[in-house]
């Protein structure tokens, strides 16, 4: 079992990674042809605010205590996986 640091280092570094990719997509959107940048732009948006609310949750994984973080990790897991669910979804309709 993991402890909040491991986890939260863990997070990090994934939420890095996958902004990244995000922000590859965005690369694309922009390079697309005008009918299909606002379906783009549109999935974007869906997952900036996804990725905004994975981010709230693990700042609230970073101020819980010791005794509490178990709690919100299971909030963060679940961002997380939407937060993944959509890049894949997205990335799938840029190829």
């Amino acid at each position: 079992m993991k402890t909040k640091q491991e986890y939260q280092t863990e997070m990090e570094s994934q939420m890095a990674k996958l902004q990244t990719q995000i922000d590859e997509l965005k690369v694309k959107a922009s390079l697309a042809k005008a009918d299909a940048k606002d379906k783009y732009h549109e999935q974007i948006e869906t997952l900036n605010s996804k990725c905004q609310t994975a981010r709230g949750k693990l700042q609230e994984l970073k101020a819980s205590s010791n005794d509490a973080w178990e709690e919100i990790k299971v909030g963060l897991d679940n961002a997380w996986n939407e937060l993944q669910s959509a890049f894949n979804r997205a990335s799938n309709r840029f190829e």
